[in-house]
């Protein structure tokens, strides 16, 4: 069907000679019973198109909330290198923004993140919430370790100096990472304590957030 133009007043205004109401809205209707017809049978190739176009970025969120921690805290013995925070991820603030099902990139079960599911190019940034009581004065470090058992490296995401001993001290981290490389995307990540001095950690929990390219 060819479209159907409405005709408006053809010598001036209200002249009554254009269309009236009826055959204004029976033109209005074929041309949307037209659209609607040939977009219900290019359904599947409109969407298969619009799937194959790029260059947009997508984002979504997690917030992971511990419950564990808050009655049995992790204990870090002084100077141990292998003090790697748990969660969860169950608590009553644990919540996400995740319009399309993306994965879970927190696995409580293994206490790492898996990035598998992820491109080389995005982007994750973290925000992690704790609380520790520190024996003495002393440094304290927040690491990520990435890429574990393929090319492991680590990062310090936060450094703090401490005076003196203190109850539930709060450390608030943000830091982020791109998936630079496969090591990094299939090797799995987690989060590290460090101090010279014995300390007691409660994990409040952590919010992450992806930029998919």
């Amino acid at each position: 069907m060819t479209q159907q133009f409405l005709n408006p007043a053809s010598t001036a205004p209200n002249d009554k000679l254009g269309d009236t109401p009826n055959s204004a809205s029976d033109k209005i209707n074929a041309n949307f019973t037209e659209n609607y017809a040939s977009i219900a049978a290019n359904e599947a190739a409109i969407l298969a198109n619009t799937a194959l176009i790029t260059g947009f970025t997508e984002t979504y969120w997690f917030d992971a909330n511990d419950t564990v921690t808050a009655t049995t805290p992790i204990s870090h013995t002084g100077g141990a290198a292998n003090t790697y925070l748990t969660n969860d991820a169950v608590g009553g603030n644990t919540t996400s923004y995740n319009p399309n099902s993306k994965d879970t990139l927190w696995k409580p079960a293994t206490n790492k993140f898996d990035f598998t599911s992820l491109k080389i190019g995005d982007v994750v940034s973290f925000r992690l919430d704790i609380e520790f009581d520190n024996a003495a004065a002393q440094e304290v470090d927040l690491i990520i370790s990435l890429a574990e058992g393929t090319a492991p490296y680590e990062k310090h995401m936060s450094h703090l100096y401490y005076k003196t001993a203190a109850t539930g001290t709060p450390i608030t981290a943000p830091f982020e990472i791109y998936i630079g490389d496969a090591a990094t995307r299939d090797g799995g990540c987690r989060f590290r304590f460090s101090s010279a001095a014995a300390a007691s950690i409660k994990v409040n929990g952590w919010y992450y957030r992806i930029t998919e390219v």
